[in-house]
């Protein structure tokens, strides 16, 4: 173990000598954590996303809310209704994050606005706000609009010639205006006040979202993580290129110790680079990580999972160059699949549960969680969690062909 200490300590001078891994591992990523999060982001030319659909009613009123004016969301290309059996199904599909947000029509409903009887729709939402906020003003304004043809109908029926005081007068003359008796007024009045007959019940999830320059110190943060621990593995191929592997394995030390010695380095690499990277982002542009012990402990499992993943796919090449190369690939395929460039909530549906098989994904929602005051390690421990899982499964394997691959050849 001592001599694996040694190895990683001597790659680690190699590396911190080469000015050129310290500019790609860390200037960079801190210049670009600063000028995304200088920027605005662009909007959006095209939206879609879904909706679970719970009618409970059958009624004239929900067909109109559904088919009409949801319908017309269907019609116009921005969103997809998915009718469920029943409001646990809705909610299910929504806590899987299958759809953007659900929508669920009471029993009921169509009866209470015949009889101008109070009545609510609900929302259900998660980690889409964008459909949730379309959802919610589509509801609202339905609502508006019965709560109008109500009034109508209540004023005309009021100022009715039958219902106004004062309004004689001979044919051929034109009667005194007609008038409204204080109590016809007043119900009019409690009319306009009144709450409209269609409520909405928001229970979407608190959506836990970092600031603009949290998000993007910690996409870059995570991007060029995958590319400094690379230089771990690099470093022992670059051995072997130049001979000095052949004398290490044929000394005293065990060649496990050699691959070890590459992965610590590798380690060291990514310590000091996400600890740059979260001290000058707080100092430089604000960003806000969260409780120091919790980042720690996040930052070490991100870690990890970068570790693993460099290591296992350094092992499918012959050469320094290739390992490189195919490094790089892997690193922007993740970074792109794991929202490092946008936020998830504002890309596609697809996008965010593909990314679900990314750290980089796992990593920025735990910095979400991070961001909300009171946020204790119950929060992030699913994300650390998967984050540790991933480094140890592809580590582990990255270790194995490392014995059979590198040292043999």
């Amino acid at each position: 173990m001592a001599a694996a200490f040694v190895i990683a300590a001597r790659i680690l001078r190699q590396r911190l000598r080469d000015r050129s891994a310290l500019i790609f591992a860390v200037l960079t990523p801190l210049g670009l954590a600063v000028a995304f999060s200088a920027l605005v982001a662009p909007a959006q030319t095209s939206y879609h996303t879904s909706y679970a659909v719970y009618d409970g009613d059958h009624g004239a009123f929900s067909r109109v809310l559904l088919d009409e004016v949801f319908g017309h969301l269907v019609t116009g290309g921005v969103a997809d209704l998915v009718p469920v059996s029943s409001e646990a199904a809705a909610r299910e599909e929504v806590g899987a994050a299958e759809v953007g947000a659900g929508i669920v029509v009471p029993a009921g409903f169509s009866t209470a606005i015949a009889a101008g009887t109070p009545t609510s729709v609900t929302i259900l939402g998660r980690d889409a706000p964008s459909a949730l906020q379309i959802a919610r003003s589509t509801v609202q304004r339905f609502a508006s609009s019965v709560g109008a043809t109500q009034l109508t109908i209540a004023t005309t029926l009021a100022t009715a010639p039958g219902a106004a005081s004062g309004a004689g007068g001979t044919a051929g003359q034109a009667g005194p205006r007609a008038t409204l008796d204080p109590a016809t007024l007043d119900g009019i009045t409690a009319s306009v006040l009144a709450p409209g007959p269609v409520s909405v019940v928001d229970e979407s999830a608190d959506r836990r979202q970092a600031t603009t320059q949290s998000f993007y110190a910690a996409s870059m943060a995570i991007m060029f993580l995958f590319f400094a621990t690379q230089y771990g593995a690099l470093s022992l191929l670059a051995e072997r290129r130049g001979g000095t592997l052949a004398r290490l394995l044929a000394a005293p030390i065990r060649p496990a110790s050699v691959i070890l010695g590459g992965a610590l380095a590798a380690v060291g690499l990514g310590l000091v680079t996400m600890t740059v990277m979260v001290v000058a982002t707080t100092v430089l542009i604000g960003a806000n990580w969260g409780p120091p012990p919790l980042v720690a402990l996040l930052v070490v499992a991100a870690v990890l999972a970068a570790v693993g993943v460099s290591t296992l796919v350094s092992t499918f090449a012959k050469t320094e160059e290739q390992a490189g190369g195919w490094n790089v690939i892997v690193a922007m395929t993740l970074a792109v699949l794991g929202g490092t460039f946008i936020p998830l909530a504002q890309g596609p549906e697809l996008l965010a549960r593909l990314s679900l098989i990314t750290p980089h994904a796992w990593f920025l929602r735990a910095v979400d969680d991070l961001s909300v005051p009171g946020v204790g390690l119950a929060d992030i421990a699913p994300s650390v969690a998967i984050l540790v899982a991933m480094g140890l499964l592809t580590g582990g394997l990255g270790l194995l062909r490392s014995r059979a691959t590198l040292v043999s050849r």
